[in-house]
């Protein structure tokens, strides 16, 4: 095989995106990945589309004045093929409701074969003895032109995977678990295909909320939402206008009524401190019955008996993974098993049908996955 992507040109044209439709549309599987901007813009945007079709790769750009409607109803009903699929399948449905047909992701078939190191980089070394660059992973994607190490570097996250999954495809199938990767990867489309929830109660809630008062809680939530307006106006992630750490911090020292105004960064610009000073003073006038509750988490309390069944569970599991050279989370999360472990827990509900059959669970009263005819690999 080559060892390097043709020399490809961005698709930034109307009349140069029909072009690459065409190939697309008479194409049977379709190579895709996206590049985003995420740690250089707020809110994050897809600033780049790899496509690889027919020996032909591509580069689109959905910043330029492109209508990609009807490239993503072809791809739509293609057969595509991802490495790692659940990130660029959000930012697909997020940016055109995108949902496709079928998906083999490259990722969860090197793990179902037993690789213990499963990144592209890594496969494709393995496979093809290829050493990849990685230089130009966290750059700023939205800025144009793109560099040429840019370009090659985002190339070469479709350019291989044709031939990878080929060779994954038939180890799936010599082992006989070529359908364990058509449920997952209809589940992973499921997942990351949906409506968002609304978290609106949940998303300022940063890592430290938990040990606030309901007084420190009522700061924090102020604080994050000034963040957020600050991130869009600037459109810079939050954490470059303030840290996790000093929300958390600053919300603690305000409700403990401790001296906060030392803690606000001293290169924060003089129209954004005032801004924040005023807001943590008039949070701090707030009534009590203003201030957020604490989350109230429903904690499993399990049986003795209980916990058994979880614990010989997991023997099972862990035995079925050894032999089979699996990473056996991959056949049932400790969590899972804490819950299947319940006596009345509908848990056994969230297992594809071949992890209830390693786990020697009972199939009867399952159907068949939805649609199962449509994701054939």
């Amino acid at each position: 095989m080559k060892r390097s992507p043709d020399e490809t040109h961005l698709i930034d044209r109307p009349s140069m995106l029909e072009e690459v439709m065409q190939v697309v549309a008479s194409a049977d599987e379709i190579a895709l990945d996206t590049e985003a901007d995420s740690m250089h813009a707020y809110p994050e945007k897809i600033c780049l589309l790899q496509i690889r079709a027919q020996g032909n790769s591509w580069l689109v750009d959905p910043l330029a004045d492109l209508d990609c409607s009807g490239l993503m109803e072809i791809l739509s009903d293609k057969s595509l093929i991802f490495h790692a699929a659940d990130y660029d399948l959000r930012l697909l449905y997020r940016r055109f409701r995108f949902r496709p047909r079928r998906v083999f992701d490259t990722m969860w078939a090197a793990r179902l074969v037993g690789y213990q190191r499963f990144g592209l980089e890594f496969l494709v070394k393995h496979f093809f003895d290829i050493q990849l660059e990685k230089g130009p992973q966290t750059a700023n994607w939205g800025l144009r032109p793109l560099t040429p190490s840019m370009a090659q570097y985002a190339l070469n996250d479709v350019f291989f995977l044709h031939s990878l999954t080929d060779l994954l495809r038939k180890e799936l199938q010599d082992m006989g678990r070529l359908t364990w990767l058509n449920d997952i990867c209809y589940r992973v489309v499921d997942q990351a295909c949906r409506g968002e929830k609304d978290d609106s109660d949940i998303a300022w809630r940063l890592k430290g909320s938990q040990k606030l008062t309901p007084r420190g809680l009522a700061f924090m939530k102020a604080i994050w939402l000034w963040r957020e307006k600050e991130a869009v106006r600037a459109n810079r992630p939050p954490f470059f206008v303030l840290t996790h750490d000093l929300v958390t911090l600053l919300s603690s020292k305000a409700a403990l009524n401790e001296d906060w105004r030392a803690s606000i960064p001293r290169k924060m610009s003089s129209r954004r401190r005032h801004e924040l000073e005023k807001l943590i003073q008039s949070t701090g006038r707030l009534e009590m019955d203003q201030f957020p509750q604490k989350l109230k988490h429903s904690r499993l309390r399990a049986t003795d008996q209980e916990k058994m069944r979880a614990e010989e569970l997991r023997q099972i599991r862990d035995k079925v993974a050894d032999e089979l050279k699996l990473d056996p989370s991959i056949i049932a999360s400790k969590a899972l098993l804490t819950r299947l472990g319940l006596e009345h827990s509908s848990a056994k509900g969230e297992l594809m049908p071949w992890q209830r059959e390693l786990l020697g669970l009972s199939l009867q009263g399952s159907s068949k996955t939805p649609d199962a005819d449509k994701r054939s690999l």
